[in-house]
């Protein structure tokens, strides 16, 4: 239902003029529920374009400083440049991530969750852009990222603490394991799907907003009022775009920091490492 709204309030989505898009075609090729949402496919990897485009120009310009002589090569370039942009995205992001993982483990989930937030970013500044849906409100495509990421905390639990990433999920009472074993598993279980929900309501709701608006400036004033009638609802929706993505990256970085915290100590040390962790969210 929420996916089928889309384009009607904001009227058309630019990726509908792409042959088999408009029609549906991709959407009942991919065998979709509602051949409209086919449009989320290219939406996604034009998206993905955009993030290596950028990451492509950023690498060329700190390539081309890493060949000047002496210290030159540290002077960052004129203006707001890919590479200065990527720098600033990076290193900030890259300080963030170890105040929560610390330097060890840092390095190792920082490129996945940095990835997550640049798309997830551009993802939602795409869609403010008038007759352009983005692609995070669009519940199956968030729902493939949260799993991604439902795997990478997983994961990393399973290789850093072996079987005591299991075992903690018994607790250190031996009969009140049968109670608190299947607690635990649904809180992990619910993880991608809270993700997914709330990015997805988000931004769709901000979509929505915005769009509401523009149709009605346009009914009252005419072209003029469909252009400046939602322009204040495009600032609060930048701020959503940027909190939204920070925020899933932020508790994805979360998930890890719980996963890889060491367990072998008991139970106990597990629940301090988790307010501990909390806290930082």
């Amino acid at each position: 239902m929420i996916n089928q709204l889309i384009p009607l309030i904001s009227g058309f989505n630019w990726f509908h003029f792409l042959p088999g898009i408009g029609d549906g075609a991709l959407g009942r090729a991919l065998h979709l529920k509602n051949p409209t949402d086919g449009w989320v496919v290219p939406a996604a990897w034009f998206t993905v374009a955009l993030v290596l485009g950028v990451a492509f120009l950023a690498r060329m310009g700190l390539e081309r400083a890493m060949a000047r002589e002496g210290t030159e090569k540290f002077i960052p370039d004129s203006g707001l440049s890919a590479r200065n942009l990527m720098e600033m995205l990076v290193e900030g992001y890259q300080g963030l991530v170890e105040g929560v993982l610390g330097t060890k483990e840092a390095p190792n989930f920082f490129p996945f969750i940095a990835t997550l937030f640049l798309y997830i970013l551009v993802s939602n500044f795409l869609g403010l852009i008038p007759g352009n849906a983005p692609v995070t409100g669009n519940f199956s495509s968030n729902l493939a990222m949260s799993l991604c990421v439902f795997v990478m905390f997983n994961w990393a639990g399973l290789t850093r603490n072996g079987f005591s990433y299991i075992k903690h999920l018994w607790g250190p009472i031996l009969l009140m394991g049968f109670l608190l074993f299947p607690i635990e598993v649904f809180g992990l279980v619910l993880r991608p799907f809270s993700l997914t929900v709330r990015l997805t309501a988000n931004m769709f709701a901000d979509h929505m907003v915005s769009g509401a608006v523009r149709d009605v400036g346009g009914d009252m004033i005419g072209p003029i009022g469909k252009v400046l009638a939602p322009v204040p609802f495009y600032v609060l929706g930048a701020f959503v775009c940027l909190v939204q993505a920070f925020v899933y990256s932020l508790l994805s970085t979360v998930y890890a920091g719980l996963s890889t915290a060491d367990m072998s100590h008991g139970h106990d040390d597990h629940d301090h490492e988790k307010s501990h962790s909390t806290d930082h969210a």
